[in-house]
């Protein structure tokens, strides 16, 4: 009976692999360099890049300011 049942009660192994998409790992980035925004203005604006790690797929959208509210908005459209 107690066989039967331990495979249950057994915790999900962390190493297990996790599905397409599940997990993604978001960081700012700062060019090094000027960036054309367009109508003949250059800057260097953040960028929030988000990695997901097993279909690495990368994304990155700039920001036009570091406030809390673009941040979460560039993470969540």
């Amino acid at each position: 009976m107690l066989q039967q049942l331990r495979p249950l009660s057994k915790p999900v192994d962390p190493a297990s692999r996790t599905e397409s998409g599940e997990l993604v790992q978001c960081d700012l980035w700062f060019p090094p360099v000027d960036v054309p925004l367009g109508f003949e203005q250059v800057g260097r604006p953040s960028m929030l890049v988000m990695v997901s790690g097993y279909p690495r797929v990368l994304t990155a959208r700039m920001l036009p300011s570091r406030q809390s509210p673009d941040l979460s908005a560039g993470h969540w459209r």
